[in-house]
């Protein structure tokens, strides 16, 4: 059975998707390492820590929103929304306060650091600080202090983390983009009277303005990097708020990754996939001159 690097990136509540991806994954091949941002190294720590697929959609189905954004947990430092201590809380509990050099395989999360103005692999201490760290969004939650750190989502620099790979063990990579599909192409404005259908509240405008941003440069690492096997698990009938919609995101996410894997057990994926990158990559240049 060939060993999985997997790559988990970012996503909100899209990031729930990964759960049914792990499922699948775990059918075909041993995953001996993962490395994820944001909801991608939330999962990937329950992964880390032997949770199995089903146990990890218990433990989503059980999460309050109100626990999460509770008001009595506002920042009043003023670098976030919330101070996040609750999150911070239940990571400890679903991990049991364990450290990385303990997990049951290797783990990275990737954070953004606004100190040093760099991403950071954290691949020590406590998993739950990992986890916090990868997924602290800019605006919603308060930096996490560790140190001289003040980390940030991961996502800022890095939404899918596939440059980072090579870190960590493994036969093949599997990295699973849970972000939404960027558009290859404008629209001329056309000037009119009509008024927008919904007013948006302050966070979906953060919200989707940071999700296309970073679901391009997910975009780009793939066209750069190039894993084994692409599972591309964005829900698009979904939001990134629905969080109670776990087993919805799950059997998704399942269902993907069992078509991209096999299509990978194809004779000819290999090619068929050098030209899908190649085909994509060439609209992109196209536009751009």
């Amino acid at each position: 059975m060939k060993k999985v690097k997997l790559v988990l990136g970012g996503g909100s509540a899209y990031g729930l998707a990964h759960i049914g991806v792990i499922k699948a994954i775990k059918e075909q091949y041993e995953v001996s390492s993962v490395i994820g941002t944001s909801m991608g190294a939330i999962i990937g720590a329950c992964l880390a820590c032997g949770y199995e697929a089903e146990e990890m959609l218990d433990l989503a189905e059980d999460v309050s929103t109100l626990e999460l954004f509770n008001p009595l947990n506002l920042d009043f430092s003023r670098s976030g929304i919330f101070d996040g201590k609750a999150i911070l809380k239940k990571f400890e509990d679903w991990t049991d306060s364990r450290v990385i050099e303990n997990a049951n395989i290797p783990y990275i999360a990737v954070a953004y650091d606004l100190t040093r103005q760099a991403s950071i692999l954290i691949d020590k201490g406590s998993m739950a600080d990992a986890m916090r760290a990868s997924s602290s969004l800019p605006f919603i939650f308060s930096p996490h202090e560790l140190g001289d750190y003040q980390f940030v989502d991961g996502g800022v620099s890095h939404p899918l983390p596939l440059a980072f790979a090579d870190e960590l063990p493994g036969d093949i990579i599997i990295a699973v983009n849970v972000l939404p599909h960027v558009a290859n192409q404008a629209e001329r404005y056309r000037a009119n009277k009509a008024k927008a259908p919904n007013k948006l509240l302050r966070y979906d405008v953060f919200m989707q303005s940071l999700m296309q941003n970073q679901g391009f440069m997910a975009i780009q690492s793939i066209l750069d990097l190039e894993p084994d096997i692409l599972v591309d698990a964005h829900q698009p009938k979904l939001g990134f708020t629905d969080l109670k919609k776990a087993r919805e995101f799950f059997d998704f996410g399942y269902e993907q990754a069992q078509g991209a894997i096999s299509d990978h057990t194809q004779p000819d994926f290999a090619p068929k996939l050098r030209a899908s990158y190649e085909q994509f990559l060439s609209r992109f240049i196209h536009k751009s001159r």
